[in-house]
């Protein structure tokens, strides 16, 4: 049952380190701005980037 769980990891693991490398063949500029906040490696830096944009002109109302 343990060895099952280990492959299973080993598994995940592999597949979160070849992401890690597709999204850094994809790289933008801005994303070397937010691994700078604490906390934010290579996958949740990007996926924050992809939320809030890199449009950084604000409407008016705000």
């Amino acid at each position: 049952m343990l060895a099952l769980l280990v492959v299973q990891l080993e598994a995940a693991c592999t597949a979160a380190d070849d992401f890690a490398g597709v999204v850094e063949q994809a790289w933008h500029s801005d994303v070397e701005s937010f691994l700078s906040f604490p906390g934010l490696g290579v996958q949740l830096a990007t996926r924050v980037l992809a939320e809030i944009g890199d449009d950084r002109i604000l409407p008016a109302w705000v």
